[in-house]
């Protein structure tokens, strides 16, 4: 018979175990992403694969040298077909004797080395480091490209948290109103029209509380996902401050534009090889060895075997599949010129609108710093004015509504100094710090 125990006796379900915060700073999630961000990691075996061709490309100029054992057993009949078969019995030969099973053991070692390509297999070497080089500007573009998204979402997540720090003291500050209404109602020295207003703007702010809460926690998902986290890991996050105002850095070649640049010297060192390919080539091959029909002759003379050549390959007609790649290769070449100067131009317009944002951030921090001050000011008068009766809570809860939103402005306007800055270091190739 099943036995339920009833719902007093059953155990409850455990809660989950809140998790410690991870402390971060913005230095400590750069560095963090650099080491665990899988983007980056994929790109960083990306380079790690073109040092491996670089060792398989040197491979095939330097000797190869196999040792070779076999062992076979046949029947020739080859023999049969010849003048020999025929004049065999007249010298006392019996016809099977040429025909009888045999077995051959060999024992060798072979050596292959090309002697001259004309340049081709020096140049594809040159290539395969060309292609590590080019690997490595794509690893630091993409390391540009995670460290300033992770920089971007670092000040979402402060942006979203100041936010949500504005929208709830404006919360606590419409109960707070909504009970002292309440309070003086009872009282009679306020009214019904009073209590609906404090009840309007305390149930006005709960919808933003609620939309603040919910970009807070997409905030840090979108970090989380950045810095190869749980997306709901809990983190807490240093303040950044103000940025220190200073000259404009100095840039550097961007990544992005001396990747191309390497893509170019790729395809005119491929011309090269698309063209050598149309020349003679000279290989030596060289063997030396022991073939014998017992094995106790293996290693002893004469069974001793060897064999050097030197050859030469010259193709005369490829069926026009070098003029093919020599069309395709140049088509190719000018396709990444093209690209290149496209992106110097986006570059150089990115680096301009960077420099302007600096400006326009810096003149919209000033201005929501003084206007932040203002209504400081405003709301402590507005609290000597309500302490002496002269204005009502509604007028109080009005200055500290826009004293909030000042204070808002203000630290999304140091936020968008940050944002800016991060801008131009990335439009002159330079990491956020």
């Amino acid at each position: 018979m099943l036995l339920i125990s009833p719902p007093a006796l059953q155990a409850p379900p455990s809660a989950p175990v809140p998790r410690t915060p991870l402390s971060l700073d913005l230095p400590g999630a750069l560095s963090r992403a650099r080491s665990e961000n899988p983007i980056l990691r994929a790109a960083k075996a990306r380079v790690e694969e073109r040092q491996g061709l670089i060792t398989s490309t040197r491979a095939d100029a330097l000797p190869q040298l196999t040792l070779m054992g076999d062992f076979t057993r046949l029947r020739d009949v080859s023999l049969l077909n010849s003048g020999f078969a025929e004049l065999a019995p007249k010298l006392g030969f019996p016809v099977d004797s040429l025909v009888g099973t045999r077995s051959v053991y060999t024992s060798q070692a072979n050596l292959t080395q090309p002697l001259f390509y004309w340049g081709k297999l020096g140049t594809a070497i040159e290539i395969a480091k060309m292609g590590e080089t080019e690997a490595a500007y794509g690893f630091t573009t993409a390391e540009l490209d995670i460290l300033h998204g992770v920089a971007k979402a670092y000040l979402a997540v402060l942006s979203a948290q100041a936010e949500q720090e504005v929208i709830e003291s404006r919360r606590k500050t419409a109960e707070q109103f909504v009970s002292d209404v309440k309070a003086k109602l009872e009282a009679q020295t306020a009214t019904e029209l009073d209590r609906l207003r404090a009840e309007s703007e305390w149930l006005a702010v709960i919808p933003e509380s609620l939309r603040a809460e919910a970009n807070v926690k997409r905030a840090l998902e979108v970090l989380n996902g950045q810095l190869g986290l749980d997306p709901k890991a809990p983190l807490a996050l240093m303040d950044l401050g103000q940025p220190e105002a200073g000259v404009r850095p100095a840039g550097t070649e961007r990544s992005e534009v001396a990747q191309l640049k390497q893509q170019e010297a790729i395809y005119r060192a491929n011309g090269k090889i698309i063209t050598s390919d149309l020349r003679p080539k000279f290989d030596l091959s060289a063997s030396y060895g022991y073939q014998a029909a017992k094995t106790d002759n293996l290693f002893k003379e004469p069974y001793d075997t060897w064999k050097v050549s030197v050859t030469m390959k010259f193709p005369i007609f490829d069926g026009l599949r070098s003029s093919g790649k020599r069309a395709q290769n140049t088509a190719q070449l000018e396709q990444v010129k093209q690209t290149r100067l496209d992106r110097e131009r986006s570059i150089a317009i990115e680096q301009s609108t960077a420099d302007r944002g600096i400006e326009t951030a810096t003149a919209l921090t000033e201005a929501a710093h003084k206007a932040h001050d203002a209504t400081a000011e405003a709301l402590r008068m507005s609290r000597e004015s309500f302490e002496q009766g002269l204005i009502t809570s509604l007028d109080l809860l009005q200055a500290e509504r826009a004293e909030r939103q000042a204070e808002s402005q203000r630290r999304q306007a140091e936020l968008g100094l940050w944002s800016a800055h991060f801008d131009q270091r990335r439009s002159l190739g330079l990491p956020p710090l």
